[in-house]
């Protein structure tokens, strides 16, 4: 049996400016969206900046075998 998990990584956000962050690890590739845009709004509210997919934020897929 496979299953497919999606983990949320963010650019900039530890000691590294360029190095990417694990921000979660979801079931579903929209979890991991849903995750992004509420932490993006968390930021918009600090006036910050916000992560934007494919840029400073990716979503991997891996797909685990058990």
């Amino acid at each position: 049996m496979q299953n497919i998990i999606y983990v949320l990584q963010l650019q900039g956000t530890g000691d590294d400016e360029y190095a990417f962050e694990n921000a979660g690890v979801f079931t579903t590739q929209q979890l991991a969206e849903n995750k992004l845009a509420k932490i993006n709004a968390e930021y918009e509210d600090a006036d910050m900046f916000v992560f934007t997919l494919n840029e400073n934020a990716r979503i991997e897929e891996h797909t685990i075998n058990a």
